[in-house]
């Protein structure tokens, strides 16, 4: 009996072993990834009003949007009126990190408005055409002009926190009279953007308002793409007047650096934009 024991190929029981050990250390560093956040806010002053589809008509075929929501701090209904809101864009489906801080700058003490965001170019018509710039900044005045319906004490000036493939015309948006400045989170670095940013250098007072974040890297080890070529473009002169800041350990989710982002974020708004916009 002890014999049959020691003819069992204990190469290939222990081959078996390390490849379920490696799956069981993939499947807890997946669950880790998927669950680290809850679904629902942890702070119960805050309330979430959503449309899933545009509670509005927006007559344009260029610009269309889905999912519109709103988030307010209860507890703080007199301060947070008094701040800017912050309209926050996107363009996937979901993303984790802007789940995180929209509860964290509600927590914070700030109406916060959520939407995807579709803009649709042809050869008829490029990122810069009149229509298309007053359409965007007619979008928003929309929105906020509606969100106000329900709370008569809503701040119509605001920020804008980008996290979106689309290119929007940073000049248009913050030549507005009701913007406060501009945040964009790991922009898309394609021709159009890299036109915006040239715009700002042509407009000394822009300058000010606008803020970008990048996480250094991509996924893995891979740098930042995005983030290598804008400043490839520009000496370094010029990267300071872009305000270009980057969080060195990051990747692209921001995984483990939300908390860093957030403060950020807030650091930005009151240290930097609302100062400058006085």
């Amino acid at each position: 009996m002890s014999n049959d024991i020691f003819q069992l190929d204990w190469i290939f029981i222990d081959t078996i072993i390390i490849v379920l050990l490696i799956l069981l250390l993939l499947g807890v560093k997946l669950y880790k990834l998927t669950h680290r956040w809850r679904f629902s806010f942890s702070n119960e002053a805050l309330e979430f009003i959503s449309y899933r589809k545009p509670p509005l008509e927006i007559n344009n075929q260029s610009i269309s949007t889905s999912k519109w929501t709103l988030t307010r701090n209860l507890s703080l209904r007199e301060e947070i009126n008094k701040k800017p809101l912050i309209i926050i864009l996107r363009t996937n489906y979901k993303k984790r990190i802007l789940y995180i801080l929209t509860e964290g700058l509600s927590s914070y003490g700030f109406n916060v408005i959520n939407l995807r965001l579709k803009i649709r170019l042809d050869k008829n018509n490029n990122l810069f055409d009149k229509a298309l710039l007053d359409n965007i900044r007619h979008l928003i005045s929309t929105v906020i002009d509606f969100f106000k319906e329900i709370d008569s004490e809503f701040n119509l000036n605001y920020l804008l926190l980008n996290y979106s493939k689309s290119s929007l015309s940073y000049t248009s948006i913050l030549t507005d009279p009701k913007n406060c400045g501009m945040i964009l989170i790991n922009p898309k670095l394609n021709n159009e953007n890299i036109k915006n940013y040239n715009d700002i250098f042509k407009s000394s007072p822009l300058n000010s308002q606008l803020y970008t974040i990048f996480s250094k890297r991509s996924i893995f080890i891979l740098n930042n793409k995005n983030l290598k070529r804008l400043l490839s473009l520009y000496n370094h002169q010029k990267e300071k007047k872009l305000n270009i800041i980057t969080i060195k350990k990051a990747k692209y989710s921001f995984n483990y650096y939300e908390t860093i982002l957030l403060g950020m974020i807030i650091s930005l708004i009151e240290n930097k934009l609302l100062k400058a916009k006085n």
